[in-house]
């Protein structure tokens, strides 16, 4: 099994005329370890029916292959079986527990595995740790996990710290992040590639390029991994920077980095690629765009969904529409971001039509479109003039897909009264469905009452306005003019 012939030592266990508990679970074990998860399982009810009684060993074994096979039904029906036998408190099995219902993402029973385990070492915590770090939800209570395991005298090893610096990274705390650093200075594993990886994305995403840098061309021996995180890194930091020579500036050097990428002996992946069309995108730089949509065909990495999602987004982006479309219409699978991204480039490219039957394509397709799926079908509706369609599709949004409307969705149904002219049925939408408008919608209804010469309902949306404490000058001009006149 460990040299992979996994196919010589079935013809082995199948000869010998005694197996033991020791033999059946070297074979599941086996099999584990060689990828061939659902085989190891056939093999663990193949002895249970020869009447054989599994140690604890075989579980963790049979736990592990269920985790692999993602086989969630057996694994819990295995759990039933450690409880009824009194297994659950040894460490391994309860760690393999853990395991199993961490990658099923059911982090509330994992958490409920992991305090039953008396003797919890450093695989239980960072089994834990590792699974708050995947998900945003669960940061603080995997920082606290954390604090919790060096409290509990147990040693932290480089995968724990790379998940608690990824905590750190989504938590966007710089400082925690200098002292779990540090810490991994104390104790020697500062040099560790994952560990390099996750403190290097950290300060990163905290706009500390210059550390950031130093960290990478520090690293001997870079791993896609590494490049892939730099180019991601910058790929973030555009979103948050604060005026758009900073962006763009962010935006050349994940370019520069991709470049010298291609340069190195490393070849890029699915993610180099999906995130260096993000960052074209966000520049618009379309005939960069354009030659990585070639380098994809040459690696024959455009047949990856992710991929071509990103390629349908730049194009988008760029304001090449037909370009787009083909991307789309090539796609063997598409995702709900594929379809929402293609709906929002017909909706801001002014071809409404095509992106209400788009709309329709996908809900047809079994495809269940989320809040920002609605937002651009509702602004496809106010740019055409289609009030019926709307109305209908802002009830669908609530009573179908209950998806509850948010000021993004309010503001396209008002918009589109106000592009109508139909200022009194936006002002009673309003009234019926409970909003509250913000600043760019009362705004916006300023000025629309104003264009189309309903000084009443101009001067009554200015008075909303003002009593959100704003100091807008035309607000302000529009109420003078109102008392002068008076």
């Amino acid at each position: 099994m460990r040299c992979g012939a996994s196919r010589d030592a079935r013809t082995l266990f199948d000869r010998m005329p005694d197996k033991n508990v020791v033999t059946w679970t070297a074979l599941i074990t086996g099999y584990t370890l060689n990828s061939q998860p659902v085989a190891a399982l056939e093999v663990f009810v193949e002895m249970l029916e020869d009447g054989r009684y599994p140690s604890h060993f075989t579980l963790g074994a049979t736990l592990s292959a269920c985790s692999s096979s993602e086989n969630i039904g057996l694994g819990k029906q295995v759990h039933g079986y450690t409880i009824k036998y009194g297994a659950e408190s040894i460490t391994s099995i309860g760690n393999s527990l853990c395991r199993l219902y961490t990658k099923s993402g059911s982090l509330e029973s994992a958490m409920r595995t992991f305090r039953r385990v008396p003797d919890k070492n450093v695989i239980t915590w960072t089994t834990m740790i590792s699974a708050c770090a995947e998900d945003e939800n669960f940061v603080e209570l995997g920082l606290t996990l954390f604090v919790d395991m060096l409290m509990d005298g147990v040693m932290p090893n480089e995968f724990t710290l790379t998940s608690v610096m990824s905590l750190c990274g989504t938590r966007l705390d710089l400082n925690l992040g200098k002292q779990v650093q540090a810490f991994c200075f104390k104790i020697g594993c500062e040099t560790n590639l994952p560990v390099k990886n996750s403190t290097m994305y950290l300060y990163l995403r905290k706009g500390e390029t210059e550390e950031a840098m130093r960290l990478f061309e520090g690293i001997d021996d870079v791993s896609i991994i590494t490049w892939n995180a730099m180019i991601s890194g910058y790929a973030q930091i555009m979103e948050t920077a604060k005026d758009d020579l900073h962006a763009r500036s962010r935006g050349f050097q994940a370019l520069k980095i991709f470049r010298n990428l291609k340069w190195s002996s490393l070849k890029p992946d699915l993610f180099t690629f999906s995130s260096i069309l993000s960052v074209c995108s966000a520049m618009m730089a379309l005939e960069q765009g354009e030659q990585i949509h070639a380098q994809t065909i040459k690696t024959g990495f455009l047949s990856d969904v992710v991929v071509n999602s990103a390629l349908v987004n730049m194009y988008n982006k760029c304001g090449c529409i037909e370009d787009a479309t083909k991307a789309f219409v090539e796609m063997s699978t598409r995702t709900l971001v594929t379809w929402t991204s293609m709906i929002s480039g017909y909706s801001q490219h002014g071809r409404p039509q095509e992106a209400i039957q788009l709309f329709e394509d996908m809900r047809f397709a079994g495809i269940k479109p989320n809040e920002i799926t609605f937002v651009s079908v509702l602004s496809a509706c106010s740019y055409a003039g289609l009030a019926d369609e709307a109305e209908r599709y802002f009830n669908m949004m609530k009573e179908e897909y209950k998806i509850e409307p948010v000021v993004d969705h309010y503001g396209c149904m008002i918009d589109m009264f106000v592009r109508l002219g139909r200022l009194d049925d936006a002002f009673s939408f309003i009234k019926r469905t409970g909003f509250e408008p913000n600043e760019a919608i009362w705004s916006s209804l300023v000025a629309g009452c104003r264009s189309h010469g309903n000084m009443e309902l101009a001067f009554y949306a200015a008075d909303r306005l003002l009593k959100l404490n704003l100091k807008g000058i035309e607000t302000f001009e529009l109420l003078l003019n109102r008392y002068i006149s008076q």
